[in-house]
């Protein structure tokens, strides 16, 4: 609640005395204030007293309820049992009196008196057999104890009932403490109520209080400066009523006026930390800006720098495209294309002249070339006429017809066509199950996803055999590259693991092979490199995997590392580190130096001979030359560093794989880097982020395969459609299994005609 100067004001009365000037309230209260706080206590003990009643009660309820339910249920299941044992009763008694029944009417039937036998007293019962007198015995006494049962149970649900009225009593009582606890919940509700009131009303108390005593302070510095005002002037209390009150009102203004003054003060003192503060912030930024542009250039340089291992290249000054002067090569030539001849003739009333009426007459024709793409789903109808004999020649069948048309899969109305270009699109074009079906309902043909997904275990038998010859065909190989990236296997996750596989390659100078594993060890590399013969050259990364396969191998495959890993340190060291750029742009020029040099020593070099050329010899030179002086500055560098340099990780890892950044020197066949198995890796990363991964262990094997299968005739400039077609063809003929001779479809046995036939377009 605001108060106001003239609000306090109101009730006060200068009085000019003797002593000086003092105020007195114009009506001060004659009554002495409550005393809100004892009462706040009071009534906070009892909502505590009536709080813990409630929960007693309650407690006492509950316990209550638990013992009458406990009750009710022993009496139920006590009712139970008498009246089943009420039931047996009367079944025994009334098979007691059927028995009885039956034996006064057997006597009679049991032969007259014989002669000689004695006459039986009138008002005797007939006699009864020995047995018949033991059954009725035991039946009486199962009567007896079943009735003595029944006993102890009309005893035990008499307690019961006594305990239920008890009960029932209890109940009575449980309503009238219920009803109590309604009313003291009601009682806690108003004394929260009031103890809300007392909390305001404390709280204006406390305002009301702290505003008198401003008052006071107040009215002690107005008589103080009143006083002044006498000692300056006697003319001061001789001003008239209205000039006082325009005094009196100037000292309120400039009062508010001070009291404004004073905030603002600290609001400009707040202001001022928060500006400091703020410019702090913003030269930390600043600062933290500069290394994330220094990071960014170094990094976007790496990822998306144009040869970035062999640096910018000196240009020609030849302007890009065509030069002036230089003829062209003219528009492609494209025989293979099936030609649709189209005649565009003029409607006849065109052809008639306006003037006199007379037709035209033909004057030869224009003739231009369009070429269009028109694919569309068919359906092929296959007819078979029968042909019935005529003769009665027993040796000839009665009717011949054409054979069925081959199909790859029994029971199925695709045909290879089909097949040929849902592989392509999905293994090629790295295309979802889901894209493909869609995109074959866009051609006129919807297909279920899952009808191809069902569909893809069939193809691992068809097309594994050529996936294991392209492997045996790179064991042959002296060179090999390696690499690995990550696959998902969603089966695996349901094993209780993470369903993350990796996803090998190896690639050679004219094949790729896949495999995927759920591990990354040696043990799943040597699935590809485990049949390489001895001394095979594999260019990978530093990854330790590698490093054991030749251990397994017993020390006999050489490994050579790539240059672009180890370049790919510099720059990660520099990356935040503005003062680390020069230095990793000295190592960076380094490398694109190995690089200069090595191409200008293959330019000169011919694997078909056993001694190369002088000038080869030279290049040679220069570049060991090269190499040596790079490692030496290496560990000159790597001297002068402290053991816990940024720059010393990198330099160490150099140091480390010298014998194997340094194979490419004796082996010129050997690459600098393993961009090459990046790149075959590229393609089925695509197809990993777009259909994450695969979900079956068969699917990943499928993957596998035909990932194998596609990339080699990638590799050798198949057209993959035109091949996939004649191979499904020639599965379906053979009775939908894969020829036994596979040297016609692989690319380095396959004859030059039919390899003619399957080269793509350039």
């Amino acid at each position: 609640m605001a108060v106001l100067d003239e609000d306090l004001c109101a009730g006060l009365r200068l009085v000019e005395g003797d002593d000086g000037i003092w105020s007195s309230p114009e009506a001060a209260s004659a009554s002495a204030p409550r005393d809100w706080r004892s009462e706040y206590e009071r009534e906070r003990e009892r909502a505590d007293a009536a709080e813990a009643r409630c929960e007693e009660l309650r407690r006492s309820d509950i316990d209550a309820r638990s013992r009458a339910g406990s009750l009710k249920w022993q009496f139920d299941s006590c009712r139970g049992k008498l009246e089943a044992s009420r039931a047996e009763v009367k079944e025994l008694r009334r098979a007691l009196r059927e028995a009885r029944c039956s034996a006064k009417a057997e006597t009679p039937r049991r032969g007259g008196r014989r002669p000689g036998s004695p006459v039986e007293p009138a008002g005797r019962l007939p006699a009864v057999s020995a047995a018949e007198v033991d059954r009725l015995r035991k039946d009486l006494k199962a009567t007896q104890a079943q009735a003595a049962t029944a006993g102890v149970l009309e005893y035990e649900i008499g307690e019961l009932r006594k305990a239920l009225q008890g009960a029932e009593r209890h109940k009575e009582t449980i309503r009238s403490l219920n009803g109590e606890i309604v009313r003291l919940v009601a009682e806690l509700r108003r004394l929260r109520d009031q103890k809300e009131v007392v909390k305001s009303l404390s709280g204006e108390t406390y305002r009301l209080r702290v505003a008198l005593e401003v008052t006071e302070a107040r009215k002690e510095k107005l008589t103080a400066r009143l006083a002044k005002l006498r000692a300056v002037g006697a003319t001061l209390s001789k001003l008239p009523f209205d000039r006082a009150a325009q005094m009196r009102t100037a000292l309120r203004r400039s009062r508010r006026q001070k009291t404004t003054i004073k905030t603002l003060s600290r609001e400009n003192a707040r202001l001022r930390k928060r500006a400091k503060a703020s410019r702090n912030r913003i030269e930390t930024l600043e600062a933290q800006l500069a290394r994330l542009r220094a990071t960014g250039a170094v990094l976007s340089k790496a990822l998306f720098g144009r040869k970035s291992e062999k640096q910018e290249t000196p240009r020609s000054g030849r302007k890009r495209g065509r030069q002036r002067g230089a003829p062209g090569h003219g528009r492609t030539q494209r025989p293979g294309l099936d030609e649709r001849t189209e005649t565009l003739t003029p409607p006849e009333d065109a052809r008639v002249c306006s003037c006199c009426g007379k037709a035209y007459v033909a004057n030869g024709a224009d003739e231009s070339t369009l070429i269009e793409i028109e694919v569309k789903a068919h359906k092929r109808v296959i007819r078979r006429p029968r042909w019935r004999r005529a003769c009665n020649c027993a040796s000839s069948p009665m009717e011949v017809s054409a054979p069925p048309a081959p199909r790859l899969f029994p029971r199925t109305l695709f045909g290879t066509s089909f097949w040929a270009r849902f592989l392509f699109e999905h293994c090629a074009c790295y295309r979802p199950l889901h894209r493909v079906a869609a995109w074959m309902a866009g051609q006129g043909l919807p297909v279920s996803p899952g009808t191809l997904a069902n569909s893809l275990k069939r193809f691992v038998a068809l097309f594994q055999p050529l996936a294991d010859a392209i492997l045996a065909h790179q064991n042959a190989a002296a060179l090999r590259h390696a690499d690995e990236t990550t696959w998902r296997v969603q089966e695996l996750g349901a094993e209780d693991r993470s369903s993350r596989a990796w996803l090998w390659t190896s690639v050679s100078s004219d094949a790729v092979s896949f495999h995927i594993d759920p591990s990354r060890s040696a043990e799943a590399a040597l699935e590809l490199f485990g049949d390489a013969p001895p001394d095979t050259v594999i260019v990978c990364d530093r990854y330790s995997a590698y490093k054991r396969l030749v251990r397994l191998r017993g020390g006999q495959m050489t490994l050579s590392y790539c240059w672009s890993h180890q370049r790919r340190d510099f720059i990660e060291c520099a990356a935040g580190q503005v003062k680390l750029t020069p230095w990793c742009q000295g190592w960076i020029e380094r490398i694109a130096e190995l690089y200069r040099l090595n191409e200008a020593r293959l330019e000169h070099y011919d694997p078909g001979r056993k001694a190369q050329t002088p000038v080869f010899d030279a290049a040679q030179g220069a570049l060991k030359e090269t190499l040596d002086g790079l490692f030496t500055e290496a560990e000159r560098q790597l001297a002068e560093l402290d053991d816990g340099a940024r720059e010393g990780k990198a330099l160490r890892s150099l140091l480390n794989h010298r014998e194997g950044l340094c194979v490419f020197l004796d082996r010129p066949q050997a690459p600098l880097d393993n961009n090459l198995a990046e790149r075959m890796l590229r393609g089925p990363a695509i197809g990993r982020r777009l259909s994450f991964g695969s979900d079956s262990r068969t699917g990943a094997r499928f993957t596998a395969v035909m990932y194998s299968v596609i990339g080699t005739l990638a590799l050798n400039r198949i057209d993959i459609l035109r091949w996939l077609r004649a191979w499904l063809d020639a599965c379906a003929k053979n009775g939908g299994k894969p020829p036994d001779d596979l040297s016609p479809w692989l690319p380095w046995s396959m004859s030059e005609e039919d390899r003619q036939g399957f080269m793509a377009a350039e």
